[in-house]
């Protein structure tokens, strides 16, 4: 159960990771380039507040938790923005909310048992997925086909990501965990760029105020806020502020980019929500 206090947070994380989809296509920023300044501008935001007052009690054992975490993020926003310029926003942004029945899932492959709630939610999600491969692979789209399978695996790096942050939280600092994490996950990204030969420096002149935004907006009220609320619920209940994702992101796109999808994908999106709203739901019974 959620405590009052809390409601709001959950409110603004919702908002604020609902918009990240469409400040990336507006950006006129390569996918490496949003998701490096949206981690390095957050992580030196969070320094900044936090002080390096910490960084003496983050010892090998310690430091472990941001760097699988991190490692997880870059590959996540990576592949997930990437994502975005291959398929519609409201497809990748359903697929990429998955991660809450991946997390379920971890917690099942630890002992705990699961209903038949949770059992039919993981199979209508899963199922949608499957539809929008299959319609992607229907109109021979394979950069449809490229962009559904990047959501799917960023939903899985996402899942990583949040389960680490649930277990770093007995024994770090939201600003500890999340500034380590940030710079791991921003200098990882920043390796991938240099092996791609993408240059993420040469779009701050034109991009630099839709990176700040990113940094500020979805990275610092979206994932900052969700890695706080790890410390009093599950990885499975915070998860559950990305179901409001797609339907914001989704409304977002078809008024300012206008963008329109079939009916297919809109039963699919449909599935996938109601599937995860199920399973997060039942696990929380």
């Amino acid at each position: 159960m959620v405590r009052k206090i809390h409601i709001p947070l959950y409110v603004l994380a919702s908002l604020s990771i609902g918009v990240a989809s469409i400040l990336v296509r507006v950006s006129q920023a390569s996918p490496t380039a949003c998701a490096f300044w949206r981690l390095f501008i957050a992580s030196l935001l969070l320094l900044a507040v936090s002080g390096t007052s910490h960084a003496h009690t983050l010892c090998s054992r310690k430091l472990l938790y941001p760097l699988v975490a991190g490692l997880a993020l870059s590959a996540h926003f990576v592949l997930w923005m990437d994502s975005l310029f291959r398929v519609s926003v409201a497809v990748s942004t359903t697929i990429v909310v998955l991660y809450p029945v991946h997390l379920v899932l971890v917690e099942v492959f630890r002992g705990e048992k699961v209903g038949l709630g949770v059992a039919v939610g993981i199979a209508i999600a899963f199922t949608a997925v499957v539809l929008l491969f299959s319609n992607s692979l229907a109109v021979s789209s394979l950069t449809g086909v490229l962009g559904t399978a990047e959501a799917f695996a960023a939903s899985l790096a996402a899942a990583i990501y949040f389960y680490t942050g649930r277990l770093s939280r007995k024994c770090l600092s939201t600003a500890e965990y999340s500034s380590a994490t940030y710079l791991i996950a921003s200098l990882t990204t920043l390796a991938y760029s240099l092996a791609t030969g993408d240059n993420v420096f040469s779009y701050l002149q034109n991009s630099w105020p839709w990176l700040l935004a990113l940094a500020l907006v979805p990275m610092v009220g979206g994932h900052t806020v969700m890695n706080y609320l790890l410390r009093f619920y599950k990885s499975s209940t915070v998860t559950s502020i990305a179901l409001a994702e797609p339907v914001v992101a989704s409304i977002l796109a078809a008024t300012i980019l206008r963008e329109r999808i079939g009916f297919i994908e809109v039963t699919a999106l449909a599935m996938a929500i109601a599937g995860v709203a199920l399973v997060i739901k039942s696990s929380e019974g």
